[in-house]
This record gives structure tokens, C-alpha cells and sequence, in this order.
């Protein structure tokens, strides 16, 4: 991670019901954000990092990241019935949105969030729980995955038909994370078999006009690439910055570096003492060569990916780690 870190730029969260904030150079615990009533599922960060996002069970939290006298939430927004699992900012930080187990994924307004319900300006319900949610690099569609192992696209400009089914259930077991790659040019997912999946994806900013030739394509050609990375559940996927990784995270204590060029596994740890040992989520530089990892140990990790070393061990959960985020300062160079 070259250049200055913002002071806060590393958020964990887990079954201790806290979110630490991190320095992420030396690992020093900055300040502890309290997330009562339930474990945190998923974080992101705007993307000036003012605001941090928090999905737990039945409510979504909004932390001022820079009020240090302030432990607790800024604003909670109670309008979930079950586990939120996936949560994010568009790139201007105007609005937010998240989805769940209740099978919907709302959209709200940040200028108006708190003053429920009329902060979610958008529901859209899916068909089965939803376990992860990506933004399209243009901003103009959310993509989603679901436990009946399908994956939706959510045209925001589209008020007639707003949802296409790109990737059906039949494809494969239930989906647990996905992402898109910087470009928008591949979609990655990883499912409860324990598979690393990548197809195509239309990288233009009228990528839906073609939609109905990449689903035929689809069936032509299911997939770029498919192989079997873990042993058990595949928990995370995510694109490097730079495109040329793919970081793969699983219940069976191992986490993999992949190759987009070939799809070899270029770096991968698994610790076979620990059975119980889950890695839940992870974070790379924007640089693209350091990787942060999240694990059901109660530690997260600083890994140098060329070296294959662990550099750094962030140490202040009593409970399971299981999600992340990472704003990397670099990001703003690139």
C-alpha cells in the first residue's frame, strides 16, 4: 500500500457486536463503533470514507466515520425483516443500498435516511434471500445474487421491466458472493459448492440492449471458467483493481490469489489445524499487491501477495470476523 493511508480506511465487524476501525499500515485499533443487538454482516464505505454502512440482522446502521466522540450510530433504518447480507454506496455517495434474507433490495435515499419509511425510494423484491449485491461500474444497474444460486440484473434506468434474470438457478448450488471486474468486462461468483465461476460480461455502458445475446451466449458458452476452489462453501470473490486477481474466500480455512489470465492460483493459505477456522471476507490494495483478510479466528490479515507473507495481524475482536471493508487512500490515483 504506497502513498499516505487515510487515518480511517479499514472497518471490521463481527460477532461481538463492534466495528473497529483500523490504521491499516501498522494495524493500530483507531476507535470501536458499537452495533448492538446483532452480529455485522456487511460494511462498505463511502467513497470519501465520511460514511461507514452497516447490515445486521433487521436494520441497517450509518456511522460518521470522523465523529470521534460518537460510539453509536448516526442513523438506523429498521426497515428489514431478517439478516441484511449485502451492502454498499453508489459512487457519489448519494444514496444506499442493501438486501437480504427477506428477499428485497431497497434503495435509499442518504440525504433522507433515518425518516422511515420514506428514506427507501426503491424496493425490488427477487425470488429467493439475497446474499450479494454489485454495483455496475456506470452506476446504472445493481447485480444480485440469490440462494437458489441466481444472479439478476436490476436496471435502474428501467421502470416497465427492471429485472433480468442473466444466470439462472440451474446453473449451480446457491450463490454466496459476487463481483464485477473494474471494467465491467467480467462477473465473478462463488457458490456454496465451493466453485470459482467468471463469465463475460458486456462491458458498454448499453450493455442491457444486448442482454438477450449474452444469455444466449450463456447457454452456447455457460462460462469462461469454472473450477473448484474450496472444499466447502465459497463465502467470498473479488476483483483485484488492477484485474489481473481474483481473491477467493471459504468455510474450509483457505482463502486463493487467482490469475485472471489463466485462472492458476497464484497464492493460497489454508489453516489446517483450525476446523471450526471460516475466511469470511477480504480487501485488496488499490495497488493491487497486498491483500486483507477476515477470519472466523476473531483476526484479520495483511498479506503481501508477490512474497506470499503474512505482514500484519489486526488484533482486537473476541468473536468471529466476518466482514470487511477498505477504502485504500490510492484508490483516488487510479
Amino acid at each position: 500500500m504506497h502513498g499516505q493511508i487515510s487515518p480511517i480506511s479499514l472497518a471490521t465487524g463481527g460477532y461481538d457486536h463492534l466495528i473497529n476501525m483500523w490504521q491499516p499500515s501498522d494495524g493500530s485499533l483507531l476507535k470501536t463503533f458499537q452495533h448492538t443487538e446483532s452480529q455485522v454482516n456487511s460494511l462498505a464505505f463511502s467513497r470519501d470514507r465520511s460514511a461507514l454502512i452497516a447490515g445486521g440482522f433487521g436494520r441497517l446502521r450509518l456511522y460518521d466515520v470522523y465523529a470521534y466522540e460518537q460510539a453509536t450510530p448516526k442513523v438506523t433504518v429498521s426497515e428489514f425483516d431478517k439478516n441484511v447480507n449485502s451492502v454498499g454506496f453508489n459512487e457519489t455517495g448519494s444514496w444506499v443500498f442493501a438486501g437480504g434474507e427477506d428477499k428485497s433490495v431497497k434503495i435509499i435515499d442518504r440525504r433522507t435516511i433515518g425518516n422511515d419509511p420514506a428514506c427507501i425510494t426503491r424496493v425490488m423484491n427477487m425470488p429467493g434471500s439475497v446474499t450479494s449485491i454489485v454495483i455496475h461500474p456506470d452506476q446504472t444497474a445493481l447485480l444480485v445474487a440469490t440462494e437458489k444460486g441466481e444472479i439478476h440484473v436490476w436496471d435502474l434506468r428501467n421502470e416497465k421491466t427492471p429485472v433480468t434474470t442473466i444466470i439462472p438457478g440451474s446453473v449451480g448450488d446457491a450463490i454466496y458472493s459476487i463481483d464485477l471486474s473494474t471494467d465491467g468486462g467480467c462477473l465473478a461468483a462463488v457458490n456454496s459448492c465451493g466453485e470459482l465461476i467468471v463469465w463475460n460480461y458486456p462491458k458498454n455502458t448499453e450493455y442491457l440492449k444486448t442482454l438477450v445475446r449474452f444469455i444466449s451466449a450463456l447457454f452456447i458458452v455457460p462460462f469462461q471458467h469454472r473450477s473448484k476452489v474450496h472444499s466447502s462453501y465459497g463465502l467470498r470473490v473479488l476483483f483485484s483493481p488492477d484485474g489481473t486477481l481474483l481473491a477467493t474466500c471459504g468455510a474450509d480455512s483457505k482463502f486463493n490469489v487467482v490469475n485472471t489470465a489463466d485462472y492458476n492460483v497464484q497464492f493460497s493459505k489454508q489453516d489446517k489445524t483450525a476446523r471450526s477456522y471460516w475466511v469470511w471476507d477480504c480487501a485488496f490494495s488499490a495497488d493491487s499487491r497486498y491483500l486483507l483478510t477476515a477470519s472466523s479466528d476473531a483476526l484479520a490479515r495483511l498479506w503481501n501477495i508477490e512474497k506470499g507473507l503474512e505482514i500484519l495481524k489486526y488484533i482486537g475482536h473476541k468473536k468471529p470476523i466476518t466482514c470487511m471493508a477498505f477504502m485504500d487512500q490510492t484508490f483516488e490515483q487510479t
